[in-house]
């Protein structure tokens, strides 16, 4: 997937460029057979629908979803080496936060619960609750100002396809991110991993004059990783909003009620 408001100029077209990134998908065909394995040996545990009794978990479960992501970061990897020997100049770069103004959206119960541990894990899990708090009131003020109030939802999950541009516009940066470096890197979900940048990477910040010019695109997981998360979310028994900071708050506060997840 390219994103981009304008061609693309370089020795390849856009045509060229959506190709070669089609081939590199390729590529992790044999990882997300995989992913897809631990995905539903995740999904056949026992007690998954425990957490919103007593907070515990398998900790199979645990295991199970960082080897999901670790595959996912090697496939990324040999995805974007492919890319690179193809000739195409890759521009992101360590401590590069210019995408980190984006709300993720789409985010599956299972990353938000490997999140909700991460955050838990980083010892200021109070210090990103609060954040979370912030930028979720920005998300629905930014809400109520594109529709002029005319609609009043009672939780985030409508507010995905309206405000993702207009929130990105006003820059608020992502809660977990401090001094440029995300503080739950490990834990960070699907959407944090798979974007990249054809052009210099502070175009892809909002408010820089080349932003109109900036070309980017994603490595996503595919279907099959997509379908196989719908179907573990179903086990554990609870109705989260997709908006990662909403459905982390809604985690946080109605399923933990601020608890450590007990790992079983």
């Amino acid at each position: 997937m390219i994103e981009s408001r304008i061609g693309f100029r370089s020795e390849y077209s856009s045509f060229e460029v959506t190709r070669l990134i089609q081939n590199a998908l390729k590529t992790a065909i044999a990882y997300q057979q995989q992913m897809a394995r631990y995905l539903f040996e995740s999904a056949c545990l026992d007690g998954l629908g425990k957490l919103p009794v007593d907070g515990t978990l398998p900790a199979s479960f645990l295991r199970y979803f960082k080897k999901v992501m670790d595959l996912f970061d090697e496939t990324t990897r040999v995805s974007l080496r492919q890319l690179r020997n193809a000739g195409l100049m890759l521009q992101c770069q360590p401590q590069c936060p210019h995408c980190c103004y984006q709300m993720p959206t789409g985010v599956s119960i299972a990353e938000l619960i490997y999140l909700y541990h991460g955050m838990q894990q980083s010892g200021a899990a109070s210090r990103f609750f609060r954040r979370c708090l912030e930028a979720e009131e920005l998300w629905v003020e930014v809400f109520h100002q594109q529709t002029n109030g005319n609609t009043a939802p009672n939780d985030c999950r409508n507010l995905a396809a309206l405000v993702p541009k207009f929130y990105r516009d006003l820059e608020q940066r992502c809660p977990f991110l401090d001094t440029q470096l995300c503080q739950i890197y490990p834990y960070r979900p699907f959407a944090c991993r798979m974007h990249f940048s054809l052009t210099p990477p502070h175009w892809c910040r909002p408010s820089h004059f080349q932003n109109a010019h900036a070309l980017g695109f994603n490595l996503e997981p595919g279907k099959r990783i997509f379908d196989s998360l719908e179907k573990l979310d179903s086990r554990f028994q609870l109705d989260l909003s997709d908006v990662m900071v909403c459905g982390l708050l809604e985690l946080t506060v109605n399923v933990m009620q601020f608890r450590k997840i007990h790992w079983s």
